[in-house]
């Protein structure tokens, strides 16, 4: 019989080396994030993707996707939530696949918010004087 899977694997047993190295990733959040934002880091099970490999149609190895580790870094705040995941053998690399991927999103949602004020700025601007410089 197959143990039962983890969703979630403390953090807080690991390495030192893999501490610091979460907190100098997470640093990088800090031009989009409020005092308020809750950055979590969580090791997941990775067998818990079976489930959607499988939906998608995705060979894999039990065995090798097993010995993966599977990190997510998510970032909430007034019920709001963002998160990525990264899924490597080694686990700085799957803490960089996360952080790169979150970085990406929110610099996504960063260029649409700043495309449509500067979208509203012209607007206005045509309103007010009939013509855009």
């Amino acid at each position: 019989m197959e143990p039962s899977l983890k969703p979630e694997i403390a953090l807080s047993n690991v390495d030192p080396e893999v501490k610091s190295y979460i907190y100098q990733s997470i640093v990088e959040f800090e031009p989009f994030i409020t005092k308020q934002t809750v950055i979590s880091v969580l090791a997941r099970d990775p067998l818990r993707l079976v489930y959607q490999l499988e939906a998608d149609g995705v060979s894999y190895d039990r065995k090798e996707l097993k010995k993966m580790n599977r990190i997510s870094i998510s970032l909430t705040e007034d019920g709001n939530k963002l998160e990525e995941e990264g899924v490597h053998l080694d686990i700085f690399e799957a803490i960089k696949i996360a952080k790169n991927r979150l970085l990406k999103t929110l610099t996504e949602i960063q260029d649409s918010v700043v495309s449509n004020q500067d979208r509203a700025i012209q607007i206005n601007t045509v309103r007010q004087n009939g013509s855009v410089h």
